[in-house]
């Protein structure tokens, strides 16, 4: 398995249809009331390639995609430092834990390499059943619990 950064190509959102649509089946297309669309989604994704701000992140294994994060670089509003924040990342079942390691691995070298200070990961319900797994391993690999969130439908 290897990680590399999206270029800005259209090969490169192409890898990530079925890997995208793994990640809304597993919510039969909706989680929470919020309607989740592959193109969109892979709209998103783009922007992320295109931000020189931001990066996305790909995992593969024998030249195809098996996961992907996507990142973002931002000035901090309570201070004089630079964040990194993580938006989404999905791995496909079978390789979640290595997978996430290097996936994680490289986001952070990124975000060094930024003159980020902090790196922020995110631990949704919205991405998978694993959350409560996700959150403690995030906390076995030296993070800290920083916000929570709700959500309601209007």
């Amino acid at each position: 398995m290897r990680v590399i950064a999206a270029t800005n190509s259209v090969d490169d959102i192409e890898a990530l249809k079925l890997l995208a649509f793994e990640w809304m089946d597993e919510w039969n297309g909706k989680a929470f009331g919020i309607d989740l669309r592959l193109e969109t989604h892979l709209q998103d994704l783009t922007r992320l390639i295109e931000n020189e701000d931001s990066e996305l992140f790909l995992l593969i294994k024998m030249d195809r995609v098996i996961g992907y994060m996507g990142c973002t670089c931002f000035d901090s509003p309570l201070g004089n430092q630079k964040i990194c924040q993580e938006h989404y990342w999905f791995v496909s079942g079978k390789n979640r834990g290595r997978g996430a390691l290097l996936l994680l691995r490289a986001v952070k070298k990124w975000a060094k390499d930024k003159n980020c200070s902090h790196l922020i990961m995110n631990c949704s319900n919205l991405a998978s059943d694993l959350h409560d797994r996700l959150c403690r391993f995030y906390e076995k690999i030296g993070y800290m619990k920083f916000e929570t969130s709700y959500i309601k439908e209007l």
